[in-house]
This record gives C-alpha cells, structure tokens and sequence, in this order.
C-alpha cells in the first residue's frame, strides 16, 4: 500500500483547533439527526471521526485504503479543479488538512478545509456504489473540453455530490448525501424550507441541466431543484447520461445543408443538344 502525502498532514495542536473541530462536529451531527442516512453513522464510528478528537491522517489514510481501495491525497489547501478530478479518475482523493480557524468558523476560505472533506466524503467513501460513482465524475472530465461542457461538468457535480439526496423507505423523506448538506448548516436550512415541487427524480438530471445552458433557459428553469436518487446504481447510471451530454456539446450543430446544383440554362441546353444532333448527321 502506497500512502501520498502531497503537503505535510497538518491540522494545529493547539487547543483552540480542538475547540473549533468540537463545536463544528456537534453544531452538524444536531442538524442532521434527522436527517443522517444510518450508514453515515455507522461510518464515521468506523473511520474513527468523534467530537472529542482531531482526525489523524495517517490512520484516516490506511482505514480507508485498506476498506475501499482509495488513495487520500492530504493537502495544505484545495488543489486545482483540474488536478481534483484527475485524482478522482485513479481512485484517489485530494483531502485538505488544514482545519479552519474561530474567524472562519462559517466560511472557510478558499473552500473545504478538513472537517468538510472528513465528514463529507469519507464516510460515503465507504460505500461501494458512491465510491465508484465518485470515480465516474472523475473520468467525466476528459469530456470537458469546451466552455458548454465544462459548465455543465459543474452543474452536474454541485446538484448531486454537493446537493444530492438518497430516497429513503416508502414514505420517509430523502436523506442528504451531499457534501454541502452533510458539512454545512445553510444548505440543509435551505432543503428543509424546500417546497415538494422542488424535490425531483435523478433520471434526468443530466438532459434537465444540460437544457439550463441553451438558449430561452431562463423560461425552463426553476427555483433550486434538489435532484434524488434511488440508488447508487440510479446515480452511476446517471452519470453514464452524463458523458453523453458532455460528448454532444462537443459536436457542432447540425443546420441545415443545400446542395448547390449546376445552373443550366434551358438555352445552354438547346444549344447542347443541337450540337449534339449535328455531330450525329455528320456520322450518317
């Protein structure tokens, strides 16, 4: 097994980072108690990752390597969008060590710092069916070669892996397993103030977003949809739809073809044919 370190694993050991992960941990865990999917617990029990102490990276890394096949990548901060899904596509996960401070306990700067990554995405990691699917976003990118394609990229990835919710038993309501439900208090205040028109099936997702960017979107869309799925297989397979609305805005559009067709006039042809007749009584 082969453990990256791309920056030296760091979160301070100072008191008031032990402080600022305690607080963090109870503010979201009493948000979600009722709406938390089981195996999120179950995980973050597994993984180690508790109120009273900071994770510790290294056992994070060999935990999860050795239940899921992964490479955790801690870096000192967030790396690019480019390099993000690339790892992603080996199987490998960029996670940022550096825990946020008293000043930016709402809003970390320059984006996730480690209790985002820690208990957004590791828990699920473990999931066989999100793992993979995770790895599909990851690939996705190869496609994302033009500005259309590249918007729709990151609609695509906020609505499910930042936004995204799982169908929970017949009856019950959906459960988040987005990173920004799971990690932060806003967008899961946001969803449980959502109107039941604004909950809509996965199956389409992609086709739906892609519509967002063409001309006279602005007539299609709609107050903020949060999108559920009913599996995992339903997102992989939905992600499969994905490619190939990322392939199509790479194709240039079809308009309309004319044939241009010689322009004979009906003299050039009268012409044409007498000579013709003349060359036949010349043989006679």
């Amino acid at each position: 097994m082969t453990l990256h370190l791309l920056a030296r694993p760091h979160h301070p050991a100072a008191p008031a980072s032990a402080t600022v992960w305690k607080m963090l941990f109870d503010r979201q865990q009493a948000l979600l108690h009722r709406w938390a999917r089981p195996e999120i617990t179950r995980a973050l029990a597994e993984l180690g990752l508790r109120r009273d102490a900071l994770p510790n990276p290294t056992a994070l890394a060999q935990l999860v390597h050795q239940r899921t096949g992964w490479t955790l990548l801690f870096t000192g901060a967030p790396v690019a969008e480019a390099a993000y899904y690339a790892a992603l596509a080996r199987r490998e996960l960029p996670v940022v060590s550096r825990l946020r401070t008293f000043s930016e306990f709402d809003q970390p700067p320059g984006g996730p710092d480690l209790f985002t990554d820690a208990l957004g995405r590791l828990p699920l990691l473990l999931e066989a069916g999100y793992a993979d699917a995770l790895q599909q976003l990851g690939q996705a990118w190869a496609l994302a070669t033009t500005p259309a394609a590249l918007g729709l990229l990151r609609r695509f990835a906020r609505a499910t892996f930042e936004l995204g919710l799982l169908a929970g038993a017949p009856g019950a309501r959906p459960q988040p397993y987005g990173t920004a439900l799971l990690t932060a208090p806003g967008p899961l205040h946001a969803l449980a103030a959502a109107e039941a028109a604004q909950l809509r099936p996965l199956a389409g997702a992609a086709r739906y977003l892609a519509l967002q960017a063409a001309p006279g979107a602005a007539l299609l869309a709609e107050a903020s949809a949060y999108f559920v799925a009913q599996s995992w297989a339903e997102l992989s397979a939905e992600l499969h739809q994905l490619r190939q609305e990322l392939a199509a805005t790479q194709r240039p559009a079809l308009g309309p073809h004319t044939t241009s067709a010689p322009n004979v006039s009906a003299t050039g042809r009268a012409q044409a044919f007498a000579a013709r007749v003349s060359s036949l009584r010349q043989v006679e």
